[in-house]
């Protein structure tokens, strides 16, 4: 084999590692009082639906396979009667971390557009999510953009009990926007100005809650730059046929 083909085959493998390197395993196992929609995407639209449900007493787990630039999107909706709120966990099985629904590592956004939330997947249902995922990141709706919630009761707690197949540990949490009781707007029934998109970064870590995807290059993009680099100054240096 020639330089040239040696260096395009280091290329291709370096390109191959780099990918696996970057993706991770996720594992997310939540719930939602009372209907929830399942996406994923990048920082700037849904790209892929997942699942939804309405069935608040029964725990989805749902697995995938992310890249450091993606992101996970949960649509949310109460029935504004009782209680309402978001119980989750995220597990980043190639790094190691849990993250429950009350860590810092979600977000959460209120798009103030009442009903019709985006439940079924269709190509409209992610162009609508789409938008208001941009609207959000712009800081232009019911809550002026991404914010925190706040977090209610742990899980165990009245009026849901125990929710089998998530973590004692993990919390409901709910926006508390609209008419909900600020102290905890997971008791009694609320608007706080649906429906709501939670989200959380693939990258997210303990020490970086919120990456900004559109900072630097990851370090196997970096290293796959340089392997292409060393290549090129390679094949360049390659001596002269006689």
């Amino acid at each position: 084999m020639n330089l040239l083909g040696k260096t395009l085959t280091g290329c291709a493998v370096a390109a191959l590692w780099a990918g696996a390197a970057n993706a991770s395993m996720i594992t997310v196992s939540m719930t939602v009082d009372n209907s929830y929609a399942l996406y994923t995407g990048t920082l700037d639209g849904a790209t892929t639906f997942i699942g939804s449900d309405g069935n608040w007493p029964t725990v989805e787990t749902y697995h995938f396979t992310l890249s450091p630039g993606d992101y996970i999107y949960v649509v949310t909706d109460s029935d504004k009667s009782t209680a309402q709120g978001f119980l989750a966990q995220f597990n980043n099985l190639t790094d190691g971390y849990t993250f429950y629904s009350q860590d810092p590592q979600w977000q959460v956004t209120a798009t103030g557009l009442g009903g019709a939330a985006p439940y079924s997947g269709s190509v409209s249902d992610i162009g609508l999510l789409t938008q208001e995922i941009l609207n959000a990141n712009a800081g232009n709706n019911a809550s002026g953009g991404w914010t925190n919630f706040t977090t209610g009761n742990s899980n165990g707690a009245s009026p849901w009990g125990a929710i089998g197949g998530i973590d004692p540990d993990a919390s409901w949490v709910w926006y508390a926007g609209g008419n909900c009781n600020t102290a905890n707007p997971t008791i009694g029934g609320c608007d706080a100005g649906e429906w709501l998109v939670f989200r959380i970064a693939a990258a997210a870590t303990p020490d970086n809650p919120v990456p900004d995807s559109h900072g630097v290059p990851e370090p196997a993009s970096i290293a796959l730059f340089g392997l292409g680099m060393l290549g090129l100054a390679a094949f360049r240096r390659r001596p002269a046929a006689n």
